[in-house]
């Protein structure tokens, strides 16, 4: 415990020292502040063609969140990893009138999207 101890009052003493681009954060150097408020972008659409995956959200690295809900009568399924497969490694299910979304972790590579029928709903927004 003694090395513990140690390490915590020279923590307590010199205080933690926070960088940004190597600087010492201060007002000349502020932290930076990412608005957490983004306007949609829409991404609804239809199925292009049944039975082949298409990308719903190509990869965006500035991602915040997103929405997806399929508002077909079909299954459909979905991949942030590869391509979208029925029952394949890396895809997973999205109901009829399923929503799939993420607010917090989010994830910023593409969506592929699959659906066995052309013409079949997805609405999509992503921020």
């Amino acid at each position: 415990m003694g090395i513990v101890t140690g390490y915590l009052s020279q923590l307590v003493s010199s205080g933690i020292k926070l960088l940004v681009g190597g600087s010492a954060v201060s007002s000349s150097n502020p932290l930076p502040v990412q608005n957490v408020n983004a306007s949609p972008i829409d991404r609804s659409s239809t199925i292009t063609t049944g039975g082949a995956a298409q990308v719903a959200m190509a990869a965006l690295s500035t991602r915040k969140a997103y929405f997806l809900q399929n508002v077909s009568s079909e299954i459909m399924w979905g991949s942030f990893t590869g391509t979208a497969a029925p029952n394949a490694a890396g895809s997973f299910p999205i109901q009829p009138n399923g929503v799939i979304r993420s607010t917090q972790v989010c994830e910023t590579t593409a969506l592929s999207i699959y659906g066995e029928t052309t013409g079949k709903v997805f609405t999509a927004w992503e921020m």
